[in-house]
């Protein structure tokens, strides 16, 4: 922990941190630093936060994203959803509201948003801060209704659903509408997302995955050093003078913990997964065969064989989860099958 007024937050630079309020810390995925920024933005007087959550309909599972203005409903939102949820068509129906308004976002929505403030400048004042999640792929949420119906759950009476990582374990908590919680391991489900079912079709070419255009990016940290710590971090950076600011505030009144990391540090610890994630050329085999449609200009990186066969894998059951009959054979393969397919993409990943 960064002791009081001695090392200032630097904008571009990588922080492990949490929130000192254990109550926050509890509803959140990982450290609850945006949780706990959150807080602090309302107190001073923001307008609200556009958080997402995962409940469901008469239909199944949906995404939303809610415009949280009471403490209370931000924690309500806390915690990790790995889900497409429609960010940006809230910030379209909310653009008369009193702002300012946070807004928390996937990688390419904070890009795409950034994009539509070229366009109109007033949504830069009413939409701040922009808070970036790291991600590596999201799924739709029929993900979410084959999955439960596969664990005997019905997706149609589901409440709400959280997952809460540990350090590389965790749980899905599962609460239905009638007062129930089933309680799932994290990595039974993210097995299936990790074979990439239920893919969204926009992250076959996605090469943005730290939120750079971000006014803070935040993510789970997993290098070695902490591993093992009682208290789970998040990895944040501010991106720019005037949140460092605000981050440094909270530090210094107790609010946050920040210890240094390095951003360079921390790629050059995650530098095989970046380079799968980041380089684009290994994917189009797998994308001649099964989509989606290669962008046009040149694909970035050098040719990986074993990441080919990684992204084959991925993109194939993501066509198939896109066909009834698809769905169908995926989900009535043994849950073993489905794990080998996530250990290998995992594997040849690294390679």
């Amino acid at each position: 922990m960064t002791p009081s007024g001695t090392t200032p937050i630097q904008p571009g630079e990588l922080y492990a941190g949490y929130a000192s309020d254990a109550a926050v810390r509890a509803a959140a995925s990982s450290g609850g630093v945006v949780s706990a920024i959150l807080l602090e933005l309302l107190r001073r007087g923001h307008g609200g936060a556009l958080v997402s959550r995962i409940t469901s309909s008469s239909d199944g599972i949906v995404a939303e994203t809610v415009l949280a203005r009471t403490p209370e409903e931000v924690l309500r939102c806390g915690g990790s959803s790995y889900i497409d949820t429609p960010v940006l068509q809230a910030v379209h129906r909310l653009r008369d509201e009193r702002g300012p308004i946070a807004v928390v976002a996937l990688p390419c929505q904070v890009r795409a948003l950034r994009r539509m403030m070229q366009r109109q400048p007033e949504l830069s004042a009413k939409f701040f801060p922009v808070i970036g999640l790291f991600c590596r792929g999201s799924v739709r949420a029929e993900f979410y209704d084959d999955f439960f119906r596969s664990i005997g759950l019905d997706p149609r009476h589901v409440s709400s659903v959280k997952v809460a990582r540990g350090h590389v374990k965790g749980q899905v908590i599962i609460r239905r509408d009638n007062g129930g919680e089933t309680n799932i391991p994290f990595m039974r489900l993210n097995a299936y997302r990790l074979a990439g079912i239920h893919a969204k079709r926009l992250c076959a070419w996605c090469d943005e995955h730290m939120a750079a255009e971000a006014d803070l990016s935040v993510g789970d940290i997993f290098t070695s050093n902490f591993k093992h710590r009682e208290i789970k971090h998040s990895a944040f950076a501010a991106r720019n003078e005037r949140f460092a600011s605000l981050v440094a505030e909270m530090v210094e009144q107790g609010q946050l913990t920040a210890e240094r990391v390095g951003m360079d540090s921390y790629c050059r610890t995650f530098r095989k997964i970046e380079r799968f994630s980041n380089q684009q050329v290994s994917r189009w085999p797998g994308a001649f065969l099964f989509g989606p449609r290669r962008p046009s200009g040149k694909l970035s990186g050098r040719f990986n064989l074993f990441h080919s066969l990684a992204w084959m894998i991925i993109l194939c059951n993501g066509w198939l989860s896109r066909k009834p009959w698809g769905r169908r054979v995926l989900y009535a393969m043994p849950r073993p099958m489905v794990t080998v397919a996530a250990l290998l993409v995992k594997g040849l990943s690294r390679l």
